[in-house]
C-alpha cells in the first residue's frame, strides 16, 4: 500500500511545480486568459473583475501619495521624448498612441463618401504591415465587398494619397517614387535611379550607376542624398494595435528623495475568489462525493493563487535587484546601463538562472523614461577594459557608431580596423563580434559606407 502512495505523492508535488513555472513566464495578457479560462471550468471560482475603480484606483492613490511625498517624484509623470537611436530599444511611452489606421481613417472624417468605399478604406487600412504598405491585391478587395475593378482601383488610390506620403505603397520602389513626385524640383535622375538601379544603390555601387546612367559621379551622389531623406517605411512612426491593446507594465519604479518604492501591478488581472455558497455546501451535510469534488476545485484555487502570490514576489524582487545595480539609468536615463547578466541575478536572489529568466520573460517596466522590457536591462555581453571596468553592450555599439561616423568615408574602417581601434581605447573585442555589432545596427561594411 505504501509502495503506491509514493509515486502519487511525488507527483502532485511534480504537477504543482510545472503549474509555478508555468505561471511565473507568463505574460500578464496569458495571465489573463489562463484565469478566465480557470474560471470556466472550475464551478467554484468567482471571478473577480478589475474595475477602473477597484485595485487600478488603489495603486493610483499610492503613487499620488508617493508624489506628495517628495516634489522630487513628479520626474515619474513627465515622458522625456528624447531622439533615440532606431537599432535601440523603443521607448514606448515616447511614442504618440496612435496607430496608423487611426490617423488614416481620420483624415477621410467630413468627406463625402459612401458607407461602401469607408467600409473599403477601413479594410485596406486594416492590411497595411508594419511599413505601411499594401501587399495585397485589388482582387481581394473585389471579392470582399463585391465590388468592380474600377471602384476598387479608386479607392486604392483615394488611400494612397493620404498622408504619410507613400502609405499603401505595394514595394519600397513604389513608395519612394510616390515622394519624389512631390518634390518642387527635378528628380528624374532619382527616379530613375529607384526604378532601375535601387538594388546597385543599396551596395553602395554609385560608380557602376553612373556609368551605366552616363551621368557624372557628383549627379549621382546628389540623388543618393535626396533617395535617403526619404521615408522608404512611412508607417513605421506609428504605434502597432497589439503594443496599443495588450502592453501593460507589470512593474512600476518611482523615484523618491532618498531610494526608489518598486510596484507590482497586480490590478492588470482578475482576483480569484471561492464562491462562498459552495463553502457552505462543504460544511453542511452533503454527500461525501460531493464533498470531494467541492474539495478538490477549491485545492485548485489555493493552488493557482499560490502560485500567482509566488509569481508576485519572485517579479518584485528581481525588480528591486535591477533598480539596485541599474540606479544610474533610473536617476540619469539612457547611456547610464551598467553591464547586468542574467546569472548574477539569480546569485544575488538565490534562485537558479533559469528561475530569472521565466520571470523576465514579455513582461515590462515602467519608470520615468517610459516602458522598457524587463530583458533590457540585462547585458548579455561586456568587456573588460585595462582598470577591469565593465563595459554594456549598449555603450560598446554606442562607440563603434561614434567610430563609424568620424570616418574617412572614401576610406571607410573595416571591421578589422575598427576592433583595433576599440581595443586602443581599451575595449577587448574581436572582428568577428565587430561585425555582428555592426549588423545588429543596420550599419553596411565599409564596401557599402565607401563613398566615390
Amino acid at each position: 500500500m505504501d509502495i503506491q502512495l509514493e509515486p502519487s505523492q511525488s507527483q502532485v508535488l511534480s504537477q504543482k511545480m510545472i503549474q509555478s513555472v508555468e505561471i511565473l513566464q507568463m505574460s500578464s495578457q496569458e495571465l489573463v486568459e489562463y484565469i478566465k479560462e480557470m474560471s470556466m471550468e472550475n464551478p467554484v471560482v468567482d471571478l473577480e473583475e478589475v474595475h477602473g475603480e477597484d485595485k487600478a484606483q488603489e495603486r493610483l492613490k499610492k503613487l499620488e501619495w508617493l508624489a506628495s511625498v517628495d516634489e522630487q517624484n513628479r520626474i515619474y509623470y513627465k515622458q522625456e521624448s528624447e531622439d533615440s537611436d532606431m537599432n535601440d530599444i523603443m521607448n514606448i511611452c515616447g511614442r504618440e498612441e496612435e496607430t496608423l489606421k487611426d490617423n488614416l481613417m481620420s483624415q477621410l472624417i467630413g468627406k463625402e463618401y459612401s458607407q461602401e468605399e469607408l467600409a473599403v478604406f477601413e479594410y485596406i487600412a486594416e492590411c497595411l504591415d508594419s511599413r505601411g504598405f499594401y501587399t495585397g491585391s485589388l482582387k481581394e478587395i473585389e471579392d470582399e465587398f463585391g465590388i468592380s475593378s474600377d471602384k476598387a482601383e479608386r479607392c486604392m488610390e483615394v488611400m494612397k494619397s493620404l498622408e504619410p506620403m507613400g502609405v499603401c505603397s505595394a514595394s519600397v520602389e513604389e513608395c519612394l517614387l510616390k515622394q519624389l513626385e512631390h518634390e518642387r524640383e527635378k528628380t528624374d535622375v532619382e527616379r530613375r535611379i529607384v526604378s532601375e538601379y535601387l538594388e546597385l544603390l543599396g551596395k553602395n555601387q554609385l560608380h557602376v550607376i553612373a556609368k551605366q546612367m552616363r551621368l557624372p559621379l557628383e549627379r549621382v551622389q546628389e540623388a543618393k542624398t535626396k533617395i535617403q531623406s526619404l521615408n522608404p517605411k512611412p508607417g513605421s512612426g506609428f504605434s502597432s494595435r497589439e503594443v496599443l491593446r495588450y502592453l501593460t507594465p507589470d512593474v512600476t519604479v518611482v523615484k523618491l528623495k532618498d531610494y526608489f518604492e518598486v510596484l507590482v501591478n497586480d490590478s492588470s488581472y482578475p482576483v480569484l475568489r471561492v464562491n462562498q455558497e459552495y463553502m457552505r455546501m462543504l460544511k453542511s451535510d452533503c454527500p461525501k462525493d460531493v464533498q470531494k469534488y467541492i474539495s478538490d476545485k477549491v485545492r485548485q484555487i489555493e493552488q493557482v493563487q499560490t502560485c500567482i502570490t509566488k509569481r508576485n514576489s519572485t517579479l518584485l524582487e528581481l525588480a528591486k535587484c535591477i533598480v539596485d545595480v541599474q540606479q544610474d539609468f533610473f536617476v540619469n536615463g539612457k547611456g547610464y546601463l551598467k553591464p547586468f547578466r542574467m546569472k548574477e541575478a539569480a546569485e544575488r536572489l538565490g534562485v537558479h538562472e533559469s528561475t530569472v529568466s521565466r520571470a523576465v520573460k514579455e513582461k515590462y517596466l515602467q519608470c520615468c523614461w517610459g516602458i522598457y522590457p524587463l530583458g533590457y536591462f540585462f547585458s548579455k555581453g561586456f568587456y573588460k577594459k585595462e582598470d577591469d571596468e565593465k563595459i554594456a553592450t549598449v555603450h560598446i555599439k554606442q562607440k563603434l557608431a561614434e567610430l563609424i561616423e568620424a570616418e574617412n568615408k572614401k576610406k571607410p574602417l573595416s571591421d578589422q580596423k575598427l576592433s583595433e581601434q576599440l581595443r586602443e581605447d581599451g575595449i577587448d573585442i574581436s572582428r568577428r563580434t565587430v561585425a555582428k555589432y555592426r549588423e545588429s545596427m543596420g550599419i553596411s561594411d565599409c564596401r557599402g559606407r565607401k563613398e566615390f
